[in-house]
């Protein structure tokens, strides 16, 4: 289990290692939609992979086949949503905002009635809700609502594809439908950025590095994610990867120089506490199973 709970965390980390590698290729001349066709691609082939080193089927009922990718439409749009927010809000803002889908779950449980509020719930929610007021600083003249609105928008589809997967994987293999919904995304992401005639390559050195360790970086991490559930489990490896929003920050103030203030850092430890608090209560989260990636 502690090695189940250690891969999560290196997934986590590697998740953040593709926001930071994203800001640092766009600076150096490529763009989301460019940058997200090779991270999809790239993760859809070697999910195949190791689909295929398994021996394990991708056959599933056709309905079943294009729910998995109508769901990856969706993911498409979140992912989006993250990394286009990264060219106008630090990177550790935009992925804390984005990891408020745990409570945004619980709300929705709420109001489907599958779960009640407890009080330990209500309070993480005003918490965090306290804790994103501080972080953004929304007083202060730098705040890049365009940023925001779109790590809003990636929140709501995360929060989306979670409760949609987990009615749709259920208590089978969850590794056909991500490699069907990584497949989705990727044609969207291709057609799209063809249409809006939007591809654009790197023009620095530096922005191929981002260009290509974040693409890599994301794909291994999905793969980790598998490998940690398998051995510790969801919960524990969810917990673990709680670890991207501390990394993000870390990688930001180290690799991009985007320092947030003394008030901005407790506001997201705020949020990240809140969070946890609901991990560790028996509070059940849909979509356990897939808690981040994807």
């Amino acid at each position: 289990m502690l090695l189940g709970a250690a891969l999560a965390g290196a997934a986590g980390i590697g998740f953040a290692t593709n926001s930071t590698a994203a800001k640092v290729a766009y600076e150096g001349g490529t763009n989301p939609l460019t940058f997200l066709t090779l991270r999809s691609v790239l993760a859809a082939v070697l999910v195949l992979i190791i689909i295929v080193a398994n021996r394990r089927s991708l056959r599933m009922p056709m309905r079943r086949r294009l729910a998995a990718f109508a769901i990856g439409g969706l993911l498409a749009v979140y992912s989006y949503g993250t990394l286009a927010s990264i060219q106008f809000i630090p990177v550790a803002l935009a992925i804390l905002i984005l990891y408020t889908f745990p409570l945004l779950t619980s709300i929705y449980t709420w109001v489907s009635g599958q779960e009640r509020p407890t009080f330990l719930a209500v309070g993480a929610l005003l918490v965090a809700f306290f804790g994103l007021v501080l972080a953004l600083d929304i007083q202060g003249d730098a705040l890049d609502l365009r940023g925001v609105g779109l790590a809003a928008m990636a929140a709501l589809g995360l929060t989306t594809v979670i409760i949609l997967n987990n009615r749709l994987v259920g208590d089978g293999d969850s590794q056909p439908i991500t490699f069907h919904m990584m497949l989705s995304a990727s044609i969207v992401f291709a057609v799209v950025t063809w249409i809006a005639g939007d591809y654009a390559l790197p023009e620095t050195l530096a922005g191929w590095t981002g260009f290509l360790i974040g693409p890599s970086a994301y794909a291994a991490a999905i793969v980790t994610v598998f490998v940690a559930i398998s051995l510790a489990g969801p919960a524990p490896a969810a917990m673990s990867m709680n670890v991207e929003p501390v990394a993000s920050l870390t990688f930001g103030f180290l690799i991009l120089g985007q320092a947030l203030s003394s008030l901005q850092i407790l506001g997201a430890g705020l949020v990240i506490a809140a969070v946890l608090s609901l991990r560790l209560s028996d509070i059940r989260i849909p979509g356990a199973k897939m808690e981040r990636k994807p």
